[in-house]
C-alpha cells in the first residue's frame, strides 16, 4: 500500500500473522504465569502502600472514616490484606437532586459546544448524562432500596482491582506476546501496564469516595458504570497500542532503498 507521496505503508504488526515457533509458545506458556505469580506476590507489600497512601490522602480530603482492611487468600499458600475507605454516603436529598441535575446541564452544555474534532468525547459526555439521568430516575422511584453501601463499593472495587491486576500478564500472554517483538519489551510492557493500574487504583477510589459522600449514593453509579473498572480497560488497551507500535530490530523496515534505485534506472531509460 502506498501513501499519499508516493512512499510505502507496510501492514502494522498487529495485523501480520507471525511464527508460532517452540520457543514462541513456550514464552507465551511459561512467562505470563510467572508474572502474574509475581504480581500475586506483590499484594502484600502493595496492600500495605495502599493502606499508607490511603490513611495520609483520607484526612487530606477531610473525609470521614477509618481505613478498613480485609484479609483475602489466592489459594491456601498467599494471605494479603486489602485496605478500602470506610467513609459513609447518605440517601440523596434534595439539594443533592439540584446539585447534580445542575451539573448534567452543564456537562450537556459542554457537549454541544465542543469542535467536531471531539466527537467521541462529546458522545461519551451524553453517554454519561443519559447514565447519571437513570439514576436519579430511580433514586427519585425507590431511594430505600439501593443495595450498596460506599464502603462496601469500596472494598469490592479495590477486590476486583487485585483481580485485574493478576489477570493483565495472562492476558497479555494471549494477545501480545504470540507478536514478534523483543521479549524484554514485552516484559516491561507488562510490568509498565500492572505498575500504572497499581497506582491508579486507590486514587480512583479515594476520588469515587470523595464525589459520592458529597453528592450522596445517587452518582454511585455512574461512578461504577463509567469511571469505574472501564478506567483499567482504557489503561490496557492504551499501553497495548503502544506497545504494538514499538520498532523492533528483528523486523526490516520496507525496502525503500530498492525503490529508490529502480526510479532512477528507469528515470535514467
Amino acid at each position: 500500500m502506498r501513501g499519499s507521496r508516493g512512499g510505502v505503508i507496510g501492514e502494522h504488526r498487529a495485523m501480520v500473522s507471525g511464527r508460532l515457533t517452540p520457543s514462541r509458545i513456550l514464552s507465551m506458556a511459561i512467562v505470563p504465569l510467572l508474572l502474574s505469580a509475581l504480581v500475586a506476590l506483590a499484594f502484600r507489600p502493595l496492600g500495605a502502600l495502599w493502606r499508607i497512601m490511603l490513611e495520609r490522602l483520607v484526612p487530606w480530603l477531610g473525609l470521614p472514616g477509618d481505613i478498613g482492611v480485609a484479609t483475602e487468600s489466592i489459594g491456601a499458600m498467599l494471605s494479603f490484606q486489602v485496605p478500602h475507605v470506610t467513609t459513609p454516603a447518605p440517601l440523596p436529598g434534595v439539594w443533592h437532586f439540584w446539585a447534580v441535575g445542575g451539573i448534567c446541564a452543564l456537562v450537556l452544555a459542554v457537549s454541544l459546544l465542543l469542535p467536531t474534532r471531539f466527537l467521541p468525547l462529546r458522545y461519551y459526555l451524553r453517554f454519561s448524562i443519559l447514565v447519571q439521568l437513570t439514576s436519579v430516575l430511580y433514586f427519585a422511584w425507590r431511594p430505600d432500596s439501593f443495595p450498596y453501601a460506599l464502603p462496601e463499593y469500596t472494598l469490592g472495587f479495590m477486590q476486583a482491582g487485585c483481580a485485574v491486576l493478576f489477570l493483565i500478564p495472562l492476558v497479555l500472554g494471549l494477545t501480545y506476546f504470540p507478536f514478534d517483538i523483543a521479549l524484554w519489551r514485552k516484559v516491561l510492557l507488562t510490568a509498565m501496564t500492572v505498575g500504572h493500574i497499581a497506582v491508579l487504583l486507590p486514587l480512583q477510589v479515594l476520588l469515587h469516595s470523595y464525589l459520592v459522600h458529597h453528592l450522596s449514593l445517587l452518582v454511585l453509579p455512574t461512578m461504577f458504570f463509567l469511571w469505574g473498572l472501564l478506567l483499567e480497560v482504557f489503561v490496557f488497551v492504551a499501553f497495548y497500542g503502544w506497545g504494538m507500535s514499538w520498532p523492533d530490530a528483528s523486523r526490516r523496515p520496507p525496502a525503500l532503498g530498492g525503490e529508490r534505485r529502480s526510479r532512477k534506472g528507469a528515470t535514467a531509460q
